[in-house]
């Protein structure tokens, strides 16, 4: 199916799909810098870390129900699940695994969060921007 045969509401959602993505991946990106003024600058100001995460923490499900409506191939649509999914990892490392070495991998799990953010952010205006619709 090219682009031509998507619908206004498909490319709707593809559109509102691809700026979720790229929201989503910004506020990685602020969330970490608050960790790090946290770590680097006051080690007593975690509150806006552990705040900022209420601003978009459910970002990825709005991804994965929009993705119906822009006919996101499900691979990309899965992924966004998986933020999801990641996050919740965020929480179990944060809190119930706190001072255990398995706390370690909340940072690494960010990394992933990022990175899978970024494939989406990518692959998603790949969409918008292309000619012919990509399914993979």
């Amino acid at each position: 199916m090219d682009n031509k045969n998507l619908t206004a509401v498909h490319k709707f959602g593809r559109l509102v799909f691809a700026f979720l993505a790229l929201i989503f991946a910004a506020c990685i990106i602020v969330q970490v810098f608050l960790a790090g003024l946290a770590v680097f600058v006051n080690k007593d100001d975690w509150g806006p870390h552990t705040s900022f995460i209420h601003v978009f923490e459910f970002v990825p499900i709005l991804m994965f129900a929009v993705s119906f409506i822009g006919r996101v191939p499900s691979r990309i649509r899965w992924n966004s699940l998986g933020l999801f999914i990641m996050i919740i990892l965020q929480y179990i490392t944060a809190k119930a695994l706190s001072g255990m070495w398995l706390a370690a991998l909340h940072p690494v799990i960010a990394i992933f969060l990022f990175w899978n953010a970024l494939t989406i952010v990518k692959q998603s205006w790949r969409w918008i921007l292309a000619k012919e619709n990509i399914n993979e």
